[in-house]
């Protein structure tokens, strides 16, 4: 089972974590999604999802990028993430406010 925390994502099962920073509404087609970045470039976010995970890090260029993975509306982790991203958020908010 995959747990999404505000500041990371575990698998329980494999006690595999990430920190990760979210992103809302971001895609180009502009369909409802969340975005998870691995915050640096040893947050390994395929040891915790099997597949969808991207990074297009090119050695031969000295571009690094870090993981990410997006979520649409209907994939199976999209309202775990979504509710995560919305909860920090809402956390920002209040400490902004206060």
């Amino acid at each position: 089972m995959i747990k999404f925390n505000m500041h990371n994502v575990t698998d329980t099962e494999t006690k595999a974590k990430a920190r990760v920073y979210y992103s809302l509404d971001n895609h180009v087609s502009r369909k409802p999604c969340v975005t998870l970045y691995g915050k640096t470039c040893l947050e390994n976010l395929s040891a915790i999802f099997a597949t969808g995970v991207v990074n297009n890090t090119d050695i031969t260029t000295d571009y690094f990028e870090d993981d990410r993975i997006t979520f649409f509306e209907g994939d199976e982790h999209y309202a775990a993430a979504r509710a995560a991203a919305e909860r920090l958020q809402a956390h920002r908010d209040a400490k902004r406010a206060a």
